[in-house]
C-alpha cells in the first residue's frame, strides 16, 4: 500500500500524524477544548427533547399568587393550608422547595400549624441549603419539629454559568445529604443508595477548600425548555379550582417561579435568554432518577477509539487520496464525529466529547497539504535553478502529460516537463511596467536599479533621481522610510531578505535554493495597509543577480474582508434568529397540547417579522450611508434637528419622557451642506436611543449650538449611563451593551455605526460623555 511513496514522504507523514495525535490526546486529557465540548453537549441535550411524565406536578408560587395572597414571605399557615389541600388528594410525596430554617417570631402559632399539617401529610420533603459563612460553608436545615425528610437543593453551575447537572450527595465529611430530588424519588420506597443510580462516578469533582464534598454527578437530560413540566398555581390549589384527586399518586413540587423570587438558571434548553427555575430543574432531576436516564461519560476505551480513529482515517486520506477527495473524506469524518456525539446523547445517554477529534481532523488536512505544497515548490525551485543555466526556448517535452494520484508521481511529471525550459529571466524587464503594483528591482546590496511607474508615484522623493544615470542610485531603505509610517518592520524584512540572498552567494548552489521569506504588512503614510514582498532574481549561473521588491496596496482586500465578516455575522446570527423563532412557533403550533391561541401566535410571529424588517432596514441604511457618492445640498441644520425630534414626540410621550429641544444659534447661522435624509435619520437614532435607555419621568435634551469651526448637536439623557470601559464598543457593528439584560430594548447594533458613518461622511465627528449611573451625552460636530 505504501510502495509508491518516497521514504522521506512516509517519515514526514508519520511525524505529522504522531504530533497531531499527541496534540489531540493532550487536548482531551487537559481539557483545552472544554468550552467547545460544552457547546456540543448543550446542542445534544437540546436535541433530545422528550415528553415529561405525568407523575410529576409543579405547584408554582407565581406572580398571580403573590398578587392575590400578598407579598412574600407568606405566613406559614398559608403553607400549612396548601399542604393540607395537596395531601387531601393522597399524593405520593410532597416536596416544598421553601427554606424554613428560622422560626416565625411574629406568629409562632403558624409554625405549630405547619408542623401539624406536615405530620398529617406524612410525606413531605424539605430542603437544606448550603451558604457561605465566616467558618466556611454552613448548612441551613429545616426547623426541628417539622418532622419531614430533608435533601439539599444545591445546583451545580459550570464556569460558563450554565446549570447542566446536580450532585446526588453533598456536605461536610460524615454529614452528607442526598439531593432533594433523590429524597423525593426514594420516599416511601425500599432504601436505595444514591450510588445505585446511573451517575458519573462516586468521586467526580468532589473536594473544595472548605472540606465540602460533592459526589455522584447527575447530568440531566432536560425534558424540554422552561415550562415543559405540568404546572399549577398555588392560587388554583387554595381556591379549590382543580379537579378532585388531581394530585393522587403523584410527586408534587412546591416552588417559586414569580419574578424576582427564587433562583433562575440558564440551562442547555433555555431559549431567548429565559432561564429555568430551580424547582423545574429539580423536576428534571427527579424524572432522570425515576427513569435512570442520566447522561454519563463514554467509557475510556470507547472514548479514545472514537477520538483517535477519525484522526487516523483523516491522516490516511490525506496521504493516499487526491486533495479534493481527502478534503471530502475529512469533511465526512468531521460531520460523522459531531453526529456520533449528538446521537450518543439522544439515543444512548452517553456523552462523548468530540472537540479533540474535530481539532485533529481539522489540522491534518491543511498541515499535510501545506507540507505537500512546500515539497512541490522546493522541487520546482531546484529544476528552475538548473534551467537558468541553460540557453534555449520553452518546449513541451515528451511524456509531460503523465499524471498520478500522489504527489511523487506529479513531481516526476513536472521534472520531465521542465528539463527543456530556457531563459525565464527575460520576462522580467518586459513585464515590469505592466505589473499592477509598485515594483522596484534592486541589486543584492539594496541599490534601486529599476522601478515601474507605480513605484515612482509611491516614492517620488527617493526615486525622483532614478532617471538620471549619473546620479547615485537610491537605496531601498530610503524608499521604505519614505513610504511607511513605522518602517522598522519593513527594514527588518529587507534585512531578512538580504541575509537569505546575501550578496548573490547564498543561493548560488541551485541544488539547495532558499525560499524567500513571506511578505510583511505595513501602514503607509496615507494610512493605507500595504504588503511589502520581495523575491530573488537569478543570473544564468544560478546566483542571485538582484531582488525584486513589490509594495501592494491591500486596502480593498482588508475592507472587503471586514465587510464580509460583518455581513456573514449579520446574516448568520441576527437575520436568522427571528426566522428560527418563527419556525419554532410553527412547529409548536403543530402540537395540539402546546399550541398557542391564534392571536398570541400571530402577535409573536409579527414581533419576529418586525424584528427582521428592522434589521434589514438598519443594514440598508448603513449601506446607503457607506455609498460611494452622496448628494449634498444646502440645508438648515435647525430644521433638520426639529424634523428628527418631531418623529419621536409620540415615542417619548408613550415612555413618559419629556423631549426638550434647544436651538442656540441665530436663524441664518445654521446653514451647511449636507445630505438631509441621512442626517435626520442619524439624529433621530441618537434621540431614539436616549428615549429607550431613559427611565420614565426624565428628560431627553437635544441642543444645537455653534462652535468656532462649525455646529454641534448634543443629545443628553438621564438614563443609566455608559461605563468608561464599554464606551469603546459603542460604535462597533452589532455591539449591544445590555443585550443580556432581561429588560434590554430591542435593537440591531447598527444604529450608532450608522450615526458615526453619516457624521464622518459629512466631515464631522461624534463623541460620547458618560459614566455609569450618570446619564449620557452624545455630541455631533459638523464643520461648516
Amino acid at each position: 500500500m505504501m510502495a509508491g511513496y518516497q521514504r522521506r514522504t512516509l517519515v514526514e507523514w508519520s511525524v505529522l500524524t504522531a504530533a497531531v495525535l499527541a496534540l489531540v490526546a493532550a487536548c482531551a486529557v487537559l481539557g483545552w477544548s472544554e468550552r467547545a465540548d460544552k457547546a456540543v453537549y448543550d446542542l445534544s441535550v437540546a436535541a433530545q427533547h422528550h415528553a415529561p411524565g405525568d407523575e410529576i406536578v409543579i405547584v408554582t408560587i407565581d406572580d398571580p399568587s403573590i398578587s392575590a395572597i400578598g407579598r412574600w414571605p407568606w405566613r406559614r399557615r398559608v403553607l400549612a393550608d396548601l399542604i393540607d389541600r395537596i395531601a387531601a388528594d393522597a399524593p405520593r410525596v410532597i416536596g416544598v422547595d421553601v427554606i424554613l430554617s428560622e422560626p416565625d417570631t411574629l406568629h409562632p402559632e403558624d409554625d405549630r400549624t405547619l408542623a401539624g399539617s406536615m405530620a398529617r401529610a406524612g410525606n413531605v420533603v424539605l430542603p437544606a441549603l448550603a451558604e457561605a459563612g465566616q467558618d466556611g460553608l454552613l448548612v441551613r436545615y429545616p426547623l426541628t419539629g417539622l418532622g419531614s425528610e430533608v435533601g439539599h437543593i444545591n445546583i451545580a453551575v459550570d464556569l460558563d454559568g450554565i446549570a447542566r447537572q446536580v450532585f446526588l450527595q453533598e456536605g461536610l465529611p460524615g454529614r452528607q445529604l442526598d439531593h432533594f430530588s433523590a429524597a423525593m424519588v426514594g420516599f416511601g420506597k425500599p432504601p436505595r443508595p444514591v450510588s445505585a443510580y446511573r451517575h458519573d462516578g462516586p468521586a467526580d469533582d468532589r473536594g473544595t477548600a472548605d472540606g465540602w464534598t460533592r459526589d455522584y454527578r447527575l447530568r440531566i437530560p432536560f425534558a424540554g425548555p422552561p415550562g415543559t413540566f405540568p404546572q399549577v398555581s398555588v392560587l388554583d390549589v387554595l381556591g379549590g379550582t382543580l379537579p378532585r384527586d388531581f394530585f393522587r399518586g403523584k410527586s408534587v413540587l412546591v416552588g417559586a417561579t414569580a419574578s424576582g423570587l427564587g433562583d433562575v438558571f440558564p440551562t442547555p434548553v433555555s431559549r431567548n435568554g429565559h432561564g429555568m427555575s430551580g424547582v423545574e430543574i429539580i423536576a428534571n432531576a427527579m424524572q432522570t432518577l425515576q427513569r435512570d436516564a442520566a447522561i454519563v461519560t463514554l467509557p475510556a476505551p470507547w472514548f479514545w477509539l472514537c477520538t483517535l480513529l477519525p484522526v487516523l482515517l483523516a491522516s490516511l486520506a490525506s496521504l493516499m487520496l487526491t486533495p479534493r477527495n481527502a478534503l471530502l473524506v475529512t469533511v465526512v469524518l468531521l460531520a460523522g464525529t459531531l453526529a456520533a456525539s449528538l446521537l450518543l446523547v439522544v439515543f444512548g445517554r452517553f456523552w462523548f466529547a468530540p472537540a479533540s477529534a474535530v481539532l485533529g481532523c481539522s489540522l491534518l488536512y491543511p498541515l499535510w497539504s501545506w507540507r505537500r505544497q512546500e515539497a512541490a515548490l522546493q522541487f520546482l525551485t531546484d529544476e528552475l535553478a538548473q534551467l537558468e543555466q541553460e540557453p534555449g526556448l520553452l518546449a513541451m517535452p515528451a511524456g509531460a502529460g503523465e499524471s498520478g494520484r500522489n504527489l511523487d508521481t506529479r513531481m516526476r511529471a513536472v521534472y520531465r516537463m521542465t528539463t527543456r525550459l530556457r531563459d525565464l529571466r527575460q520576462f522580467l524587464a518586459d513585464g515590469l511596467e505592466g505589473l499592477p503594483e509598485a515594483t522596484v528591482i534592486c541589486d543584492p546590496g539594496g541599490r534601486v536599479l529599476l522601478a515601474n511607474r507605480r513605484g515612482l508615484l509611491l516614492a517620488p522623493r527617493t526615486l525622483g533621481s532614478l532617471a538620471d544615470m549619473n546620479a547615485p542610485r537610491p537605496g531601498i531603505r530610503e524608499l521604505i522610510n519614505e513610504v511607511f509610517v513605522q518602517p522598522k518592520a519593513g527594514l527588518d524584512y529587507w534585512d531578512q531578505l538580504r541575509s537569505v540572498y546575501a550578496e548573490g552567494e547564498a543561493d548560488a548552489d541551485a541544488a539547495h535554493p532558499v525560499q524567500a521569506p513571506p511578505g510583511v504588512e505595513l501602514e503607509a503614510r496615507d494610512e493605507h495597509p500595504m504588503l511589502l514582498r520581495g523575491a530573488p532574481l537569478r543570473s544564468d549561473t544560478g546566483g542571485v543577480a538582484g531582488l525584486i521588491v513589490s509594495v501592494i496596496d491591500i486596502t480593498q482586500v482588508r475592507m472587503a474582508e471586514r465587510r464580509r465578516e460583518e455581513s456573514l455575522r449579520f446574516i448568520s446570527h441576527d437575520m436568522r434568529s427571528p426566522q428560527s423563532s418563527i419556525l419554532a412557533l410553527i412547529d409548536l403550533q403543530n402540537e395540539p397540547g402546546r399550541a398557542l391561541p391564534e392571536a398570541a401566535l400571530l402577535a409573536r410571529i409579527g414581533d419576529h417579522a418586525n424584528r427582521t424588517l428592522e434589521l434589514a432596514d438598519d443594514f440598508i441604511r448603513l449601506a446607503r450611508a457607506e455609498a460611494t457618492h452622496l448628494h449634498f445640498i444646502k440645508v438648515d441644520l435647525a430644521g433638520v434637528v426639529l424634523d428628527a425630534t418631531d418623529e419621536l414626540w409620540a415615542l417619548a410621550s408613550a415612555a413618559r419622557i419629556e423631549l426638550k429641544v434647544e436651538v442656540d444659534v441665530e436663524e441664518d447661522q445654521s446653514q451647511l451642506l449636507a445630505e438631509p435624509v441621512l442626517l435626520v435619520r442619524a439624529i433621530a437614532n441618537l434621540v431614539s436611543n436616549a428615549i429607550k435607555f431613559s427611565p420614565p419621568q426624565t428628560t431627553v435634551t437635544v441642543r444645537l449650538y455653534r462652535m468656532p469651526q462649525g455646529l454641534a448637536i448634543d443629545v443628553t439623557d438621564q438614563g443609566r449611563g455608559i461605563a468608561e470601559e464599554d464606551q469603546g464598543r459603542l460604535f462597533q457593528p452589532f455591539a449591544r451593551l445590555r443585550d443580556t439584560e432581561q429588560d434590554a430594548p430591542a435593537g440591531s447594533g447598527l444604529g450608532l455605526v450608522f450615526v458615526k458613518t453619516v457624521v464622518e461622511r459629512h466631515g464631522g465627528e461624534i463623541k460620547v460623555t458618560s459614566a455609569a449611573g450618570a446619564g449620557a451625552t452624545f455630541t455631533i460636530f459638523l464643520p461648516c
